[in-house]
């Protein structure tokens, strides 16, 4: 009888989802163990601690930060406005107060801004990068999991405008036009996706290769195409500064999607690629994007 109930235990702990009783699957975590071997612990950062070890790939994937996010996003439509951009409602309920230069008696849109992480501005003003209250060396699992969700919305935000502002300095040129080619005829996505491919750096290497993915997402209308086909008439190819032009707003379109459809920004901060310091600074891309 005791081994039937063992094996019954062990299956029951094996299934990925359960179910609330109002019907949603929620997903389960498997929570925060790791090997008592003293070995092995020793390299191991400590996900709870939210100073000096944190932002770490390795603690996304330790703290389940995919199922958290999932689960949250799940129970979500009791806690958000039905136009507001589950963004910034995940920030709301994070920090606990509706936006920044925001009180009790001064909650209203006139005075009070939300947080958006949709812009294409470096300012941290309406995007923030988390702060660990008090120096937290031994957060609460719950609380670092939070922590790391809304440091990947900062860190994904952040690295596209970083991207945005180094594309759009007059030295990038140089290095935007050799990526046309004039064979076929190019898109912003196509243009970006070899940048980006191309010049990422350092520890950017796995935020740059999820922003690949991400900008393989459909906007849901035809992209404009130029290269060596004329459409009525029109010039079949863009000065550097309409590439500029262009290249900015389809970062623009990604980010917007990310930030305001759940399943994108999952799939482009999973595994960790976003829970990292350092992902790319504008002056090492715009040195890299000069040395094309």
């Amino acid at each position: 009888m005791f081994t039937t109930n063992l094996l019954s235990f062990t299956a029951l702990l094996a299934l990925s989802t359960h179910t609330l009783a109002n019907g949603i699957p929620v997903v389960v975590s498997p929570g925060l163990n790791v090997s008592s071997n003293p070995n092995v612990t020793a390299h191991i950062p400590s996900c709870t601690n939210l100073t000096n070890n944190a932002p770490s790939p390795y603690c996304y994937t330790k703290l389940q930060e995919t199922a958290y996010l999932t689960n949250w996003n799940l129970t979500s439509p009791e806690i958000c406005a039905p136009d507001e951009l589950w963004s910034t409602c995940f920030l709301r309920s994070v920090y606990g107060k509706p936006g920044p230069k925001c009180t009790t008696l001064t909650n209203d849109t006139k005075t009070c801004e939300q947080y958006n992480c949709t812009s294409l501005s470096l300012s941290t003003a309406l995007c923030p990068e988390p702060k660990a209250a008090n120096g937290t060396k031994d957060a609460t699992a719950q609380a670092a999991e939070e922590w790391y969700g809304a440091w990947n919305l900062y860190a994904l935000q952040h690295h596209i405008a970083t991207w945005s502002a180094a594309l759009s300095a007059n030295t990038s040129v140089k290095a935007i036009l050799a990526a046309v080619n004039p064979r076929v005829p190019n898109t912003a996505t196509t243009l970006l996706t070899t940048l980006v491919s191309k010049h990422g750096l350092g520890t950017a290497t796995n935020a740059d290769a999820a922003l690949v993915k991400l900008l393989e997402v459909p906007t849901g209308r035809p992209e404009p195409a130029y290269g060596n086909a004329r459409v009525r008439g029109e010039s079949s190819t863009l000065t550097a500064a309409q590439w500029q032009l262009a290249l900015r707003m389809r970062l623009g379109q990604v980010l917007d999607l990310a930030m305001g459809r759940f399943g994108d920004f999952l799939g482009a901060v999973k595994g960790g690629a976003y829970s990292a310091r350092g992902l790319a600074s504008v002056g090492n891309l715009t040195r890299s994007l000069e040395d094309d």
